[in-house]
C-alpha cells in the first residue's frame, strides 16, 4: 500500500470536490436572453465563461493552448473573471505549482459571448499580475489566436497592470477569449466594463454565456493515430491520414508550420495531411506542428505529431509490429485508460486510447511518461489511473546470465521469449512478478539468456498518486553495470513462437571412468530452433553429488568419489522456447580397473578398459554373422557386462533400433573383448537370449566373419528367452570373446553367464573386472583343427593338425607346469602356405610327472606370433588311472571306456570337439575294479574328439574317432 498521510490527501480531496461542485456553485444565477447552444466542451450553455486550466505558464504564446501535448487539465465555469487576490482562484493543485491559496506556473483559457443591451462605446479594463490577453468577436474564435488582433494586450511577466481598451459595440451577443498566464508569486485577474448606462464594475455573470456565437469555423482539431511514429536512421516511415474535425468546411491545404526548426525530410501532403520523414533525418525526436485550412480560415495545432528517429536496429530486428507497422527500435507502447488491477485480460477486452513508440523503459518520475490525457485521469505532470502494455524484443549479443529488475509504482509484470506471446499472459508465468497496489517498490530476477532477440511484455498500471516504471539490467560476467536497458536492444516487432529443443544426444552415449578417477563427457548435439542456453540434470536426487553438469556447455563430468556402478541420466535443455527433458541421455558407467594385460584400442578407437565394446545395428541380423560386415552400426559404446535383463536395460537404442527407448526392437548386437581367466580349468558359459545369440572364444572369435560351426554356444532363431550352455577348458590369461545378438520383435533379453568347479566359480554373470574391451591380434593365419597330447610310457606325444596356412614360419611347442608360465620345448618347420591338411608331430621326451599343460606358438615369416589354445597331460608316477577306449574309430557312435582306478573315486567323463566345446558329459561312480563305461554318441557328426576323465587326482585325455 502506498504511504501518504492524511494532510498530503486533503488538498487532492478538496481539489476533486472544487471541480465536481463549481458549476452547480456558479450556474444558480439566471441565464441571460441569448445564452443558447453549448458550451466549448459540449454542455448545455451557462451563466459565466467556460474556464480552461493548464500547466505550466504560456510565456504569450496563444499556440499553448492549441498544444495537443498540453491539454486542459481542469475545466469548469467561472461565473466572473474576478480573481483580485492571490486565493481567490481557489486550490488548482496539482495543476498548478506553489501552494492552494497562492497557485503558480498555470495558465488559463476563458471563452464564451458577452451580452450587449445597447449599443454604444464601451470601455474595457483588464487588470493582471503576469500576461492576460483579450479578444472580442471573429477574433476570438481563431486558433490559435492573434496576438495582433488582441483588443487589449496587457502581456508579458509583471506585477499587477491595468490596461484598458474602447470599442463602439452593436446590441447582441459577443464572442470573447481570454488568455491569462501565471508565472510566479502574486496573481490577479479582472475583468471590468463600462458603457451606456454601466458603471466601471466587474462583467456580471448576468450577461457573460458559455456558448459562443456560431459563425463560419476554422478547423478545430487534428488528430493521427498513432500520435508517434518511430523509425530507425536510414528508413523512411510516414504516418497514417489524420482524422480532423474541420469546422463544418472541407479541408483546402495541410502544412507545416514549424518546418524551420525541423530536418528537410520531414515534410506533409498538402492534400492527404500525411507526414513523411525520409531516410535522411538524423537520429532524434521531431515535433510536427500542423496547420489546417478551409474555406473559414487557417487553424495551426502544435506538438500533431511527433517523429522519433532511432538507433540502427539490434541485430535480427525485423518483420511488422503489433499493429502491422515496419519495426522499429524501441517498444511498441499501448496506453488503456483505468487500472488493470492484476488481470492481464483487461488488455485484451479493451482498446487502447493511445499508442505510441518508447524507446525506453524509464518512466522514474511521475512526468516521465508525459501527457497521458484524455487516457489518464490525475494531470499532465502526474497522469493517475491508467494501464500500460509494452510488447517488442530484446536484443542480447552474447549467452550469459542476465539479472532484471523491475521497479514500479503499483501493478507491473513482466513476461520474456515464449511466455510473453501468451493472450491473455499467463501471471504465474511472468519473469517478474511485482504486482499488488504499492509504493515504489524494485523487484529482481536473474535468469541465462542466449543471444538473439527474445520477446518482451511488461504490463504496467497506475492506481493513482505518484507513478514510475523503470526496467533495469546487469550482468557481472559480461562486464554490464546495472543501467536502464538501452533502447538501442529494442525492437517493436515480436519474434515468432519458438519450441523448445527438439533432440538431444552424446556421442558416445556413456561415460565411462574407473572408480577412484574422473571424467568429463563431450558435449550433446542438440536440435534446437534457437540456441541452447542451458543444460540441467533432472534427475539428481537419484545420483550421487559427484556427478554434475556444465549449465553452459552440456559436459557432464563425474568426480573421484561416485561409486561403481552405472547411473542413467535425465538431460534438460532450455532454449528461448522453453525448456525439454531428455531421458536416459547419457548413461556414466564407473568400472572397475582393466583386467591385467587389457590394454591397446578397443574397436572404438579409444584406450581398452574394462566391460566389452558394444556396436548396435539397425535390423534383425537372422543368424547370419556376414550382416555385421555389411550393415554400418549407429551406436558404438562399452558395456560393462551383458546383462539386459529387461527391454529398458538396453537403454537409448534410438537411430539402431525400432520400438521405443524403454522396448527397442528389429536391432542386432555385436560385443567384442575379452576375457580374463584367473584361475585355469573348464568353464561352462550359458547364454541366456531372446532370438538368436551366439558366443565366440579365442581364435573363433577373430575371424572377419565367424563361423557358425565354430561357435562355442549357438543360441540362434527366433525364439522366447532360452538358455544354452557348453563348456571348455581354458588356460590362465585374457580370451578373446564375440557375441552376436538380434532382436526380432517382442521381448528382448541377453545375458551371458559362466562358472568353473574347478577354478571355484560360482555360476554368475561375466564380471567387468574380468572383461577386456580390446582384441588381441588377427586371428591365427593358420586354421588348426586339432592339437592334442598323448602320455606313453617313456614320453609324451604331441600332434596337431592345420586345414591351411598362410605365411607360416614354425611352431613352437610350449609347455607350463602351472598353466600360466610357458616355456619352450621345441620348434617344428611349418608348410609356409597351403590350403592342403598338415599333420605335425612332436614328442616331449623329458615330460614332468603329474599335471602338464601344452600349448602351440604359430610364428609367421614376418615374426608376428599367434597362441593356440592349451591341452592337459598327466604323465608318470602320478598316474594312477588306466583309460581305454574301444573301438576307436568307432563305426556306429558307441564306445566302451575302459577305466581302472586303484581307489575308487567317482569320475566324470566328457566327450569334446575339437574348438574344446563339452558335447557329452557322464557320470561315472567310484569303483576299485575295472569298469567299462558304455558311451552312446549316435548323434554326434562324424569326427575327431577327444575324451576327457576327470578324477581327483588329475584329467586323462584320448582321442576318439567316429565314423
Amino acid at each position: 500500500m502506498k504511504k501518504h498521510s492524511a494532510s498530503a490527501k486533503w488538498p487532492r480531496l478538496v481539489w476533486l470536490l472544487v471541480v465536481v461542485c463549481w458549476p452547480t456553485l456558479v450556474s444558480v444565477q439566471a441565464q441571460p436572453t441569448g445564452c443558447t447552444g453549448t458550451s466549448p466542451g459540449g454542455q448545455p450553455a451557462d451563466n459565466g465563461l467556460y474556464a480552461e486550466y493548464f500547466s505550466g505558464y504560456f510565456a504569450d504564446d496563444p499556440a499553448f493552448f492549441t498544444d495537443n501535448s498540453h491539454p486542459a487539465s481542469l475545466i469548469r465555469t467561472d461565473a466572473q473573471v474576478n480573481f483580485a487576490a492571490n486565493n481567490s482562484f481557489g486550490d488548482l493543485l496539482p495543476i498548478a505549482g506553489g501552494a492552494a491559496q497562492d497557485p503558480d506556473r498555470f495558465s488559463l483559457r476563458l471563452r464564451g459571448s458577452l451580452t450587449i443591451t445597447t449599443a454604444g462605446d464601451y470601455t474595457f479594463y483588464l487588470t493582471s499580475d503576469d500576461a492576460a490577453y483579450l479578444w472580442l468577436d471573429d477574433n476570438a474564435l481563431a486558433l490559435p489566436a492573434a496576438l495582433s488582433t488582441a483588443l487589449i494586450d496587457n502581456g508579458g511577466g509583471h506585477s499587477s497592470l491595468t490596461r484598458s481598451a474602447t470599442v463602439t459595440l452593436p446590441a447582441g451577443r459577443h464572442n470573447v477569449l481570454i488568455l491569462y498566464g501565471e508565472d510566479c508569486c502574486d496573481n490577479v485577474l479582472v475583468w471590468e466594463y463600462e458603457g451606456p448606462g454601466i458603471s466601471r464594475q466587474v462583467v456580471p455573470a448576468s450577461v457573460l454565456c458559455t456558448s459562443v456565437v456560431p459563425l463560419p469555423l476554422a478547423p478545430q482539431a487534428i488528430t493521427y493515430t498513432p500520435a508517434t511514429r518511430a523509425l530507425p536512421t536510414g528508413a523512411s516511415r510516414n504516418s497514417g491520414v489524420p482524422v480532423v474535425q474541420d469546422g463544418g468546411a472541407a479541408v483546402t491545404e495541410f502544412a507545416v508550420t514549424n518546418a524551420g526548426a525541423l530536418p528537410a525530410g520531414i515534410t506533409i501532403n498538402a492534400t492527404t495531411g500525411v507526414l513523411t520523414a525520409a531516410a535522411s533525418v538524423a537520429q532524434g525526436t521531431y515535433d510536427v506542428d500542423v496547420a489546417i485550412s478551409n474555406a473559414n480560415g487557417t487553424s495551426s495545432f502544435r506538438n500533431a505529431f511527433r517523429f522519433l528517429v532511432t538507433a540502427p536496429l539490434p541485430g535480427g530486428c525485423g518483420g511488422p509490429d503489433p499493429a502491422g507497422e515496419p519495426a522499429s527500435a524501441g517498444l511498441y507502447a499501448e496506453y488503456f485508460s483505468g487500472y488493470f488491477a492484476d488481470d492481464p485480460g483487461f488488455f485484451t477486452t479493451l482498446t487502447p486510447g493511445l499508442v505510441r513508440t518508447d524507446p525506453q523503459v524509464n518512466f522514474a518520475a511521475s512526468y516521465s511518461f508525459g501527457n497521458l490525457l484524455p487516457v489518464a485521469t490525475g494531470t499532465t505532470q502526474d497522469p493517475d489511473e491508467f494501464s500500460l502494455r509494452l510488447r517488442g524484443s530484446l536484443y542480447l549479443a552474447t549467452t550469459g546470465s542476465y539479472t532484471f529488475y523491475l521497479t514500479a509504482d503499483d501493478a507491473a509484470y513482466l513476461w520474456l521469449d515464449n511466455n510473453a506471446l501468451a493472450l491473455p499472459a499467463v501471471r504465474p508465468d511472468a519473469l517478474i512478478d511485482n504486482g499488488g497496489y504499492h509504493p515504489a517498490t524494485t523487484v529482481a530476477v536473474t535468469v541465462t539468456l542466449g543471444a538473439g532477440l527474445h520477446n518482451v511484455l511488461l504490463l504496467y498500471g497506475d492506481n493513482g498518486l505518484g507513478n514510475s516504471l523503470v526496467l533495469e539490467y546487469e550482468s557481472t560476467g559480461l562486464g554490464i553495470s546495472r543501467q536502464v536497458v538501452p533502447g538501442t536492444l529494442f525492437c517493436t516487432s515480436v519474434q515468432p513462437l519458438l519450441p523448445p529443443p527438439a533432440a538431444l544426444g552424446y556421442s558416445p552415449k556413456s561415460l565411462r571412468l574407473v572408480v577412484g578417477a574422473s571424467a568429463t563427457s563431450a558435449a550433446p548435439t542438440v536440435t534446437s530452433a534457437s540456441a541452447v542456453v542451458e543444460y540441467a540434470i533432472t534427475n539428481t536426487a537419484d545420483l550421487p553429488t559427484g556427478i554434475t553438469i556444465n549449465a553452459a556447455t552440456g559436459q557432464v563430468t563425474a568426480n573421484a568419489t561416485v561409486p561403481e556402478d552405472s547411473y542413467q541420466l535425465d538431460i534438460a535443455a532450455r532454449n528461448a522456447g522453453g525448456s525439454a527433458v531428455f531421458a536416459r541421455s547419457l548413461s556414466v558407467q564407473v568400472v572397475p580397473p582393466a583386467p591385467v594385460g587389457c590394454s591397446g584400442l578397443d574397436a572404438g578407437g579409444r584406450p581398452a578398459s574394462s566391460g566389452l565394446y558394444a556396436e548396435f545395428f539397425p535390423g534383425y541380423f537372422n543368424d547370419d554373422p556376414a550382416f555385421f560386415n555389411t550393415t554400418t552400426p549407429a551406436q558404438g559404446r562399452n558395456v560393462e557386462v551383458l546383462d539386459f535383463s529387461s527391454p529398458e536395460s538396453w537403454g537409448d537404442l534410438t537411430g539402431a533400433a525400432g520400438g521405443t527407448p524403454e522396448d527397442p526392437d528389429s536391432f542386432s548386437a555385436r560385443f567384442k573383448g575379452r576375457i580374463r581367466i584367473a584361475v585355469a580349468g573348464t568353464y561352462t558359459f550359458y547364454l541366456t537370449a531372446d532370438d538368436g545369440a551366439f558366443l565366440w572364444l579365442d581364435n573363433a572369435a577373430l575371424a572377419s566373419t565367424p563361423a557358425i560351426a565354430q561357435a562355442l554356444i549357438q543360441n540362434g532363431g527366433q525364439h522366447s528367452e532360452t538358455t544354452e550352455q557348453a563348456s571348455i577348458y581354458l588356460s590362465a590369461g585374457l580370451h578373446d570373446i564375440l557375441v552376436l545378438y538380434g532382436e526380432n520383435a517382442a521381448f528382448n533379453s541377453l545375458k551371458l553367464e559362466y562358472a568353473s568347479t574347478e577354478a571355484g566359480v560360482a555360476r554368475q554373470l561375466t564380471p567387468t573386472a574380468g572383461l577386456c574391451s580390446s582384441s588381441s591380434n588377427a586371428p591365427l593365419p593358420v586354421t588348426l583343427v586339432r592339437f592334442g597330447a598323448q602320455p606313453q610310457d617313456v614320453d609324451v606325444a604331441l600332434s596337431w593338425e592345420t586345414a591351411q596356412e598362410l605365411n607360416s614360419a614354425s611352431f613352437e611347442v610350449e609347455r607350463s607346469a602351472n598353466g600360466q608360465v610357458f616355456e619352450v620345448l621345441g620348434q617344428v618347420a611349418a608348410a609356409g602356405t597351403t590350403t592342403q591338411r598338415q599333420r605335425y608331430t612332436f614328442t616331449d621326451r623329458a615330460p614332468l610327472s603329474g599335471i602338464s599343460y601344452y600349448r602351440l606358438r604359430q610364428l609367421d615369416l614376418d615374426g608376428t606370433a599367434h597362441l593356440s589354445g592349451v591341452v592337459v597331460v598327466q604323465w608318470g608316477g602320478a598316474v594312477v588311472t588306466q583309460l581305454r577306449l574301444f573301438p576307436n574309430p568307432s563305426p556306429n557312435g558307441e564306445v566302451t571306456v575302459e577305466l581302472t582306478q586303484p581307489t575308487p573315486e567317482a569320475t566324470t567323463v566328457e566327450v569334446l570337439d575339437l574348438r574344446g566345446a563339452v558335447v557329452h558329459r557322464q557320470l561315472v561312480p567310484a569303483a576299485t575294479h575295472p569298469q567299462e563305461v558304455p558311451l552312446k554318441l549316435r548323434k554326434l557328426p562324424v569326427g575327431i574328439y577327444l575324451l576327457r576323465l576327470i578324477t581327483p587326482t588329475g584329467i586323462t585325455t584320448r582321442r576318439l574317432m567316429l565314423q
